[in-house]
């Protein structure tokens, strides 16, 4: 009898206990800055036959779209309870459009507007988890091809010991007739923070960069210590 009670005891801690367990993963996350910007190859008759053009369906059940601002509502954008009460915590700086730094238009200012001219471009900050809590991160661009996105995609980024990165992509290319024509492409990479990544496709390309930030919560507590110390000397002068 005391065996099963045990037993019983030890199952409803790891149960109460898992929740906490699981936010505090999250609460732990790394935060970084991310850039990223796609554009247009010059056309090239001769493919490599290594790209593969066969059909992608973008994976979008859990898919976050980035905001210009962070008025939206959690519960319409993906996130699992641990992830959306993290969010909150953060002040909503996650997955927020932010202007594009000046050393990055620096770097993408060197590219070719007529053979390259940029398709998308987006800088945003997100805490990174490990694979099992990830989420891609959906986009498309302005210009549009056939009343469609002409480029859309996802971009999940994770990290273990390195970062990693998975893009999904669909491409619309300038000579498409009808949206049959769509190329799909898919790339893995395994990245080093800080440094500036390429994505090749005879079509569209991309340059990827991961910063790290930080933490929000991090400075919420630097924020309310230096309150009450303020507070602390006010109460003791009065």
């Amino acid at each position: 009898m005391k065996h099963i009670f045990h037993i019983v005891f030890v199952m409803s801690f790891l149960l109460l206990n898992a929740p906490t367990q699981a936010e505090e993963s999250v609460k732990k996350a790394r935060w970084y800055q991310i850039n990223l910007t796609f554009f247009q190859q010059k056309p090239d008759s001769s493919l490599n036959e290594a790209f593969a053009f066969e059909e992608l369906q973008l994976e979008m059940a859990d898919a976050l779209q980035l905001h210009t601002d962070a008025q939206f509502t959690l519960a319409t954008t993906g996130m699992n309870a641990v992830m959306a009460l993290h969010h909150e915590n953060s002040n909503g700086q996650a997955f927020i459009e932010q202007d594009i730094n000046d050393d990055w238009n620096q770097i993408i200012g060197k590219l070719d507007p007529v053979n390259q001219p940029i398709l998308h471009n987006v800088q945003w900050v997100q805490p990174v988890y490990g694979d099992q809590h990830s989420l891609p991160v959906y986009f498309e661009s302005s210009v549009q091809t056939l009343g469609q996105p002409k480029l859309k995609g996802l971009i999940e980024i994770h990290v273990s010991r390195y970062l990693h990165s998975d893009f999904q992509l669909q491409y619309i290319p300038k000579q498409a007739r009808s949206l049959s024509e769509t190329i799909s492409l898919r790339q893995k990479r395994r990245m080093r923070s800080k440094e500036i990544h390429y994505l090749d496709h005879p079509y569209v390309a991309a340059l990827i960069r991961i910063i790290p930030v930080e933490h929000p919560l991090n400075k919420k507590l630097e924020e309310e210590a230096e309150n009450t110390e303020v507070n602390s000397v006010l109460n003791e002068r009065i």
